[in-house]
């Protein structure tokens, strides 16, 4: 076990580790996270992947990240501009590999709320709402979903709005596209018959039941769950080099 390692970057690492070469990837806004994780996969395992950026660009030379993703340093040397409404048209044409994607509320089936707390005539909390989700997730071959707390309040029997739709929510054509959860505590997938929620990985120091006390509903566990691969100093390294001021951090205040 090792427990040194920062649930920041062990996240990012996990959401890195989805990322095939020559995958064509997508983050939106407030995604310091994603954002690492994208550049991570570039400078390692995916030197050839697509980065596009919520700020627009294609391809830039991300030397470092700033407490914005819309920040217009983000497109430095980009090779190309890509406006966001494109990103349909990408999707639509099966040419989005993944993306990833925050959300207030996950149930058993992945459906995931970005709207509402609450009834929606009278909600508890107004959220900022899904943008592109309702229309990129289902047709998108792989979404990745980042939660920073995982806890019975996130991780919901039943979301309040389906901003994002899960595999009961699906076609069948829909339903072989792929969702990965990925939390401060471990790593969730759907890769069973009932394309129901189950734990892949636990980080190092969290273990399966600690995964299930943080459930609002009761998770399943994959035959072959295990504890989740750390990244090594390197990797680490390239971390601190791109966000030396600890942007990364922010979500977990």
């Amino acid at each position: 076990m090792n427990d040194k390692i920062d649930t920041p970057d062990m996240m990012i690492y996990a959401m890195a580790s989805e990322i095939e070469n020559f995958d064509t990837v997508l983050h939106g806004v407030s995604s310091p996270l994603p954002i690492l994780a994208m550049s991570v996969a570039r400078k390692t395992h995916a030197p050839d992947m697509a980065y596009i950026s919520g700020s627009e660009g294609v391809d830039p030379e991300l030397d470092r990240i700033y407490p914005s993703s819309f920040d217009a340093r983000l497109n430095r040397n980009a090779v190309a501009y890509f406006g966001l409404h494109e990103a349909f048209d990408l999707a639509q044409r099966g040419e989005l590999k993944i993306m990833f994607l925050g959300a207030a509320q996950v149930d058993r089936y992945g459906n995931t709320n970005l709207s509402v707390i609450g009834d929606v005539n009278r909600p508890k909390v107004q959220l900022p709402g899904g943008a592109a989700s309702a229309f990129l997730m289902p047709i998108t071959p792989k979404v990745v979903i980042w939660v920073t707390r995982q806890s019975s309040r996130v991780f919901v029997e039943e979301v309040d709005f389906v901003t994002g739709q899960g595999y009961n929510h699906r076609t069948d054509e829909h339903k072989k596209n792929e969702i990965v959860i990925i939390s401060n505590l471990g790593v969730m997938n759907f890769k069973n018959p009932d394309r129901l929620m189950q734990i892949q990985y636990y980080h190092p120091g969290h273990s399966v039941d600690e995964i299930k006390e943080n459930t609002g509903f009761d998770i399943l566990v994959a035959p072959d769950v295990s504890e989740s691969p750390v990244p090594g100093p390197d990797i680490i390294k390239l971390i601190n080099q791109i966000d030396p001021e600890g942007v990364r951090r922010s979500e977990f205040r």
